[in-house]
C-alpha cells in the first residue's frame, strides 16, 4: 500500500513542472482535443473538506479531544495543539474536451495526499494517513460537475503508540491494533447556481454533495477493505462555498466554506468544518493558494482514531490541488 502511494505521489510531483504548459500534451481529433497530463481538473476541489486532496500546513489549537496523548489535560492542564501537514496533488491523466469550450468534457484523474499528524511541543508523529483516489469526471455544462471515484484512506500509527501505553480510562486501547481502512466508491456532484445570472463576477457560489458506499469485493487495486466495521457501508458529505475576487486582480479574493459529513462508522454523527480566509492573487478558478482560519468539530481526522471526537480552531496555509 505504501509503495503504491509513494509511486503515485512521485509521479504527480515529477510531472508538475511539465504540466504547467499543458499545450505540449494536446492531440487534436477533429472538433475535439485529447489532452494528457494537466494540472487543471474538471471536478473542483472542496475548500472546507478536512480530508480533501491538497497541500497544506495547519496549526491547530485543540478545544476538546478524546485522544489523550499524554496532553497536560491529564494532569489538570490544558490541551496541547497539533501541527498537521498535508502533502498532495491532483492530476488529470487524460481529458477529452470540445475545442469550442475546453471547460467541458470527460477526464480520468488521480489524487493523493499524505496527512501527517504531529502533537505540540516536540512534534512527535502520532499518525500518518494515505488518502488517494482514481476517478472518472465530467462536466456536461459549465454549471455542473460530476465524478465517480474509487476512494481509499489507510492509516499508519505513530511509532510511540506501538511500544507505549495510551493514557486513558482503560489500561489497553484496542483502537491501537485496528488499523482502520476506508475503501469506498463515491458519487459526487457540484453545482454553481449563480451561473445563470450570466455575470461571471457574481458566479461565486458552489454547492456540492458526495454519496460514498463500501461494496465488498476485489478490484485492480486489491481487496476492498472496511475495517474494523465491515457492515458500515455508507458515508455522506455536502457543503457550500463562496469565492469573491476583487476587481483589481492584484488584490486577490476572499472565501468562506462550510462542509458537513457523516459516516455510518460513527452512527452518522455530523462532522462540521468551516473555513474563511484570503485567496492570494492569481487567475480566477485556477489552483488556489490561500490562507485562513478554520473551525472543526467532529470525529478525529486521523483515521486511526476515527471513533474519537475532537474540536479545534486552526490557522492554515493551503494550495488547493
Amino acid at each position: 500500500m505504501k509503495s503504491i502511494i509513494t509511486i503515485i505521489l512521485a509521479f504527480a510531483i515529477s510531472y508538475t513542472t511539465f504540466a504547467q504548459d499543458s499545450s505540449r500534451f494536446v492531440v487534436p481529433i477533429k472538433n475535439w482535443n485529447l489532452q494528457f497530463i494537466d494540472l487543471n481538473n474538471l471536478y473542483p476541489t472542496y475548500l472546507a473538506d478536512p480530508l480533501g486532496i491538497r497541500t497544506e500546513v495547519s496549526a491547530q489549537g485543540i478545544s476538546y479531544g478524546d485522544i489523550d496523548m499524554e496532553d497536560e489535560i491529564n494532569s489538570g492542564g490544558g490541551y496541547l495543539g497539533k501541527l498537521v501537514i498535508f502533502a498532495g496533488t491532483r492530476l488529470s491523466l487524460l481529458k477529452f474536451s470540445p475545442k469550442s469550450n475546453p471547460k467541458l468534457g470527460v477526464e480520468a484523474d488521480i489524487g493523493v495526499t499524505l496527512p501527517i499528524f504531529m502533537r505540540a511541543g516536540n512534534h512527535d508523529v502520532i499518525g500518518v494517513d494515505g488518502i488517494y483516489y482514481f476517478a472518472i469526471s465530467g462536466r456536461p455544462t459549465e454549471w455542473l460537475s460530476l465524478r465517480f471515484s474509487k476512494h481509499h484512506i489507510c492509516t499508519h500509527i505513530g511509532d510511540e503508540y506501538s511500544t507505549a501505553g495510551v493514557k486513558s480510562v482503560i489500561d489497553f486501547d484496542p483502537n491501537i491494533t485496528q488499523l482502520p481502512v476506508r475503501d469506498d466508491f463515491v458519487f459526487s456532484a457540484a453545482v454553481r447556481p449563480l451561473y445563470f445570472l450570466k455575470k461571471p463576477k457574481w458566479d461565486i457560489l458552489q454547492v456540492y454533495g458526495d454519496l460514498g458506499f463500501f461494496f465488498p469485493g476485489v478490484d485492480f487495486l486489491g481487496r476492498r477493505q472496511n475495517k474494523p466495521h465491515k457492515n458500515a457501508y455508507m458515508n455522506y458529505q455536502g457543503g457550500v462555498e463562496l469565492e469573491y475576487y476583487f476587481d483589481n486582480k492584484y488584490f486577490g479574493g476572499l472565501y468562506s466554506a462550510l462542509n458537513v459529513s457523516a459516516y455510518e462508522l460513527n452512527a452518522f454523527a455530523p462532522n462540521i468544518s468551516v473555513n474563511v480566509g484570503y485567496i492570494v492573487p492569481q487567475k480566477r478558478n485556477k489552483r488556489k493558494l490561500r490562507m485562513g482560519v478554520n473551525y472543526y468539530n467532529g470525529r478525529s481526522l486521523s483515521n486511526q482514531f476515527y471513533n474519537r471526537k475532537e474540536k479545534f480552531w486552526a490557522f492554515s496555509l493551503a494550495m488547493d490541488m
